[in-house]
């Protein structure tokens, strides 16, 4: 181990003197052994004789005797005056008579490396540097754990990257129970923290800041040892790097442990080749909502961008995208919903012939129209994921998500008043005006908010909510005709002819007793195309055959239905 750009020597004596002073305090002394040296080892400088030796005491760690004195470099390192310093490689003396105690003498060292502002200094990964992290916490619903890679560490606190998806479970300030640090050779380190700030960072990965809490004298000891071997493994390898330097243990892979995979882009892992291209849709409002969170405005130029993408995917193949709006397992439900409806409500205004630029506002309006609820307080948005029941107050309250986003779209010129207006502010009012938020009725409610009504109760019963379990197809057709005082009944029936009995997207059991998703129908409404399932789950990884036309004889009759579960709620081995 030599000193880097980032360390100081020392070779005063005086000087000397004093940062050794300040490691014979309790807890600031440690030992490293080895090169390159291994974790340190908690230890006592007992009495520092001025150019002649260092007397240490080990009685607490009595097992590392045989390792002293033997062949491997032994180093005294610690904190002192607000630095951390390090020793060169030390002279073994000879052991000290000390009755009840197991000490030795060393040589006095020449020099110190002293690192200075060592709460501030931030040890950066550099390629091929992968360390994973798990952030483990309680949302007010369920145990979250999410995964991310380090990006630096200091000894106050990380840098970690998440995929943009995880953004809706995370706030400023919040506090992690777990925060675990899995390094290559299998050493980790857990410990509590706070979220301190959330950037977005691209297109698909969010920047979290982290602070460390209750870091004792034993976590700093630690800490202090990656963040140092971190450092020694990014001179190895920089452009500039010291090949002569010996690998890092922390960084030399458990020959046992599976080679790390790279990470990949949001939605590459997703079911069919239009899924992952709708992916990109899904990551921009994974992004946006970040931003909404963080008090921005809605991007307009962003909005307008993938309003024309997701119209342009509709356009070239309306079944593969209405299938592909129900593989989107790894999305926030806020954004699964978003997407789902702006994917039915535009196919639904194309079929009815609307121009193209007011089938853009209709789907980015749709997209955009329930993210307000995001910006609602903490403790009403854990009610809103865990209670069966709203009371007149929480309720209230949550009919403010309206306002909420309309606050933030003033930026969106492009985007037609009156169209945005009909959907994100009519699309929760009912004909009998027992909507919200302004609980209109009758005429005053426009064609549009009327249409978008339709598709937004059709999706949200397609999706499992606190109070109620997802519906399936025929359940949610009944209840949207058996409601003509609230729902535009010539609406409903359009819906219902455009989309058929049997939907795409909807998973059906055969009389073989297989369970299949459908992907295509005829013009008459009859199946085309099935894509096998082993488990009634949303579509992931496990879809099998894909079975055509003549070949979906062997299934039998579809007999029924049949609701999926949301990936999410699947153990995966």
């Amino acid at each position: 181990m030599e000193p880097s750009d980032s360390h100081v020597v020392v070779d005063n004596t005086g000087e000397i003197n004093a940062l050794l002073d300040g490691l014979s305090e309790p807890g600031g002394a440690s030992l490293a052994i080895g090169e390159p040296p291994g974790e340190p080892i908690p230890a006592l400088l007992m009495a520092v004789e001025e150019g002649s030796s260092l007397l240490v005491d080990i009685t607490a760690v009595r097992e590392i005797a045989n390792e002293i004195g033997g062949v491997k470099p032994l180093r005294l390192m610690g904190q002192a005056r607000g630095a951390m310093l390090t020793t060169p490689p030390l002279v073994f003396q000879g052991w000290v008579e000390a009755p009840g105690r197991l000490q030795f003498r060393c040589d006095y060292p020449e020099q110190l490396w002293v690192m200075h502002r060592r709460e501030v200094f931030r040890a950066e990964l550099g390629p091929g540097m992968s360390v994973a992290a798990t952030l483990g916490f309680d949302d007010g619903q369920e145990r979250v754990e999410l995964a991310g890679q380090l990006s630096n560490l200091s000894l106050g606190g990380c840098l970690l990257e998440v995929p943009m998806s995880a953004a809706v479970h995370l706030r400023s300030g919040q506090h992690l129970e777990a925060l675990t640090l899995r390094f290559p050779n299998r050493q980790q380190l857990t410990t509590s923290a706070f979220v301190r700030h959330i950037q977005a960072d691209g297109e698909q990965q969010v920047r979290l800041g982290c602070e460390f809490a209750d870091v004792n004298a034993e976590l700093e000891r630690r800490l202090w040892y990656f963040v140092r071997e971190i450092e020694r493994e990014g001179a190895r390898n920089g452009l500039e790097g010291n090949r002569d330097l010996s690998p890092s243990a922390l960084f030399a892979a458990d020959e046992n442990t599976p080679a790390s995979v790279p990470a990949r882009n949001h939605g590459a892992d997703y079911a069919t080749p239009m899924a992952r291209r709708l992916a990109k849709v899904a990551a921009y409002l994974d992004r946006q909502l970040l931003q909404l969170m963080e008090g921005q405005q809605v991007d307009a130029g962003l909005l307008s961008r993938h309003s024309d993408t997701l119209l342009g995917l509709l356009e070239e193949d309306r079944e593969a995208l209405l299938f592909a709006s129900v593989c989107l397992v790894d999305d926030p439900l806020l954004i699964q919903h978003g997407i789902g409806v702006a994917v039915r409500l535009g196919d639904l205004a194309v079929a009815q012939g609307l121009p193209r630029d007011v089938c853009k506002a209709l789907v980015a309006s749709a997209m955009l129209h329930d993210l307000g609820k995001a910006l609602l307080p903490s403790p009403l948005r854990h009610v809103l994921r865990r209670a069966t029941a709203l009371d007149d107050a929480q309720r209230s309250e949550m009919h403010q998500h309206v306002a909420l986003l309309e606050s933030r779209l003033d930026a969106c010129r492009w985007l037609s008043p009156a169209i945005r207006s009909a959907v994100v502010s009519g699309i929760n009012e009912r004909l009998d005006g027992s909507g919200y938020p302004a609980g209109r009725r009758g005429e005053q409610l426009e064609s549009l908010s009327r249409m978008a009504a339709v598709v937004d109760v059709a999706d949200a019963m397609g999706r499992p909510r606190a109070d109620r379990p997802a519906r399936s197809p025929s359940e949610i057709y009944r209840h949207l005709l058996g409601q003509p005082g609230a729902f535009d009944r010539e609406w409903v029936q359009r819906y219902i002819r455009r989309f058929g009995i049997t939907p795409v997207g909807s998973l059906a059991r055969f009389a073989s007793g297989e369970l299949g998703w459908v992907q295509r129908l005829d013009r008459h409404g009859a199946l085309r195309q099935v894509q096998l399932t082993p488990r009634p789950v949303q579509p992931g990884s496990e879809l099998g055959e894909v079975l055509r036309d003549a070949q979906l004889a062997r299934l039998g009759k579809p007999e029924a239905l049949v609701v999926a579960r949301p990936a999410s709620q699947v153990t995966r081995g």
